[in-house]
């Protein structure tokens, strides 16, 4: 993952949500250079919609981490939970603002 990370202005639309995700994911996991890292760090402090999701995913995979320190978690877990939480997130939105 060596692209830099967009703009908050061109970085947070709908369409490049999954691509915003990956980049959390490898964040957070730790598979990111020195200089990825510092570059997410820098655009989490200026983006509101990133610092978001980066709460949520991070939330999400501490709740894991310590619900299932023992256990392997069943394949696709994490993934369908993050798709749980995407529907919520838009259920929310339409209520809210819709």
């Amino acid at each position: 993952m060596s692209e830099q990370p967009a703009r908050s202005d061109d970085c947070c639309q709908e369409q490049d949500r999954q691509h915003r995700l990956m980049r959390i994911y490898n964040y957070l996991d730790g598979e990111l250079t020195r200089d990825e890292i510092d570059v997410i760090k820098d655009h989490l402090e200026h983006c509101p919609q990133c610092q978001d999701d980066y709460t949520v995913e991070a939330m999400l995979k501490e709740l894991v981490r310590r619900s299932c320190c023992h256990e392997q978690a069943p394949a696709g877990l994490a993934e369908r939970i993050r798709a749980r939480i995407v529907v919520e997130r838009r259920t929310y939105v339409r209520r809210t603002f819709g």
